[in-house]
């Protein structure tokens, strides 16, 4: 039988925290790239989005493979190799949030397209990690 421990179950909360907060990134990425691609001045900053949410996927799938290719039997602690994760993931969101709030203030139509957005979905529950 396997025993949960409180350890355990602050690091599967901070992990759904993380991963809950990437996929609305992504989400809010994706529908600015298309509210970006109806307008003409738009499409460059579009293309930067494009490429921010690829960064953002491939960032995500090569630090997943990296966990799932390390070896449990080496004498780590496996919730001290999901923990190292969430320090990752958090550091990718922070990354994302940056690049995203630079690209908010250099384009007047992502900006007010930003702003239109209830403000629960961009909301961050970062502080519950903090």
């Amino acid at each position: 039988m396997k025993r949960i421990s409180y350890e355990l179950l602050q690091a599967e909360h901070a992990w759904m925290i993380v991963s809950d907060q990437l996929q609305q990134r992504n989400n809010v990425m994706a529908k600015g790239i298309s509210h970006l691609e109806r307008n003409p001045k738009g499409l460059p900053m579009a293309s930067r989005l494009i490429i921010l949410r690829y960064h953002l996927k491939m960032s995500l799938r090569q630090l997943t493979q990296e966990v799932h290719k390390q070896p449990t039997t080496c004498g780590i602690d496996p919730l001290d190799i999901q923990w190292q994760h969430i320090h990752q993931l958090l550091f990718l969101l922070r990354q994302i949030d940056s690049e995203l709030g630079r690209a908010t203030q250099e384009n007047e139509v992502l900006r007010t397209w930003m702003q239109s957005l209830d403000g629960r979905v961009y909301r961050s529950a970062l502080v519950h990690l903090n």
